[in-house]
């Protein structure tokens, strides 16, 4: 099996940081606003930013916001160079090839690094375990299939 890489000149560059920056928004608002629904956590991705700082000052909120955009453009340059055209063969002919794909692209990242990674250093054990109860994690998944549902929908491939 031969795992294609695309450079960044052969995919829609500026499609994907556009569809990463809009999925990157959604998600941080998604969060904030998923207190209101029951069974969720509300979610202020922002202040991760904390974290990087080690400060409670308002900058440590900006940066967190900022960081986060510019990880979700990464990532989804990433998921248009490396993830998305290895599953050409798997989805032939379906029109929504891109949203399944950028759909398993975020669980994977729910998991594998805001469960495993970004969770436990800010002092909620894997995928929130250490809060008691399930919805952290269904929470960071739900919104993490929503920035996927959105780079799927959004990044067309130029070939």
């Amino acid at each position: 099996m031969v795992l294609e890489l695309l450079s960044w000149r052969e995919i829609d560059f500026q499609g994907a940081v556009y569809a990463g920056l809009i999925a990157g928004y959604v998600m941080t608002l998604a969060g904030l606003w998923a207190g209101a629904v029951p069974g969720l956590v509300a979610f202020d991705i922002s202040d991760f930013g904390r974290r990087y700082m080690a400060s409670d000052r308002p900058s440590a909120w900006l940066f967190g916001f900022f960081t986060h955009h510019v990880n979700s453009v990464i990532f989804t340059v990433f998921w248009a160079m490396a993830i998305l055209p290895n599953f050409q063969s798997n989805f032939q002919g379906a029109p929504a090839r891109p949203l399944w794909v950028g759909l398993g692209w975020g669980v994977t990242l729910a998991v594998v690094l805001a469960g495993a990674l970004i969770s436990p250093m800010s002092g909620l054990g894997f995928l929130g375990r250490r809060t008691g109860n399930y919805k952290f994690a269904l929470t960071n998944i739900l919104l993490h299939v929503i920035w996927g549902l959105i780079i799927g929908a959004f990044y067309r491939s130029p070939t």
